[in-house]
């Protein structure tokens, strides 16, 4: 008994550094995707983002949301249009407060010519964040 005791402080440390290595991977490979896309390096961006992804952001919504808005404008910038839509939305479902998904989003949807949807996005965009870009409408 008194082994386990002196033991289970080394595990306990042990796992905590552990999951403190993984949160850093996932801050490390967002920061590595943002670059990446930073320098027009889609393909290292894509890998970077995939990787949050798959690992969740750790837990972090924001982070995962942000992963998902950043990986659908690589794949808008692949021409990968109905990827794009699909995370931008998979963005939109993680934080519902993620004004910049709405607003690539509408930009999108008016690529697609679906005007009503980007009007939709544009104006839900516009409640959490009037300084996001939107798609501009005619009146």
């Amino acid at each position: 008994m008194g082994k386990l005791l002196r033991i289970a402080p080394l595990a306990l440390a042990l796992s905590l550094m552990f999951v403190g290595a993984a949160l850093a991977d996932a801050t490390q490979d967002f920061r590595e995707g943002v670059t990446a896309a930073s320098k027009n390096d889609v393909d290292g961006a894509m890998v970077a983002f995939n990787r949050v992804i798959e690992a969740g952001a750790d837990g972090d919504v924001k982070n995962l949301a942000s992963a998902y808005n950043w990986r659908g404008m690589c794949h808008e910038a692949r021409k990968e249009l109905q990827l794009a839509l699909a995370d931008y939305s998979k963005a939109i479902e993680v934080d519902v407060k993620m004004a910049e998904a709405y607003g690539n989003r509408a930009m999108l949807y008016m690529k697609l010519g679906d005007e009503a949807k980007a009007r939709e996005d544009a104006t839900a965009a516009r409640r959490i964040d009037r300084k996001v870009k939107v798609p501009q409408f005619d009146k």
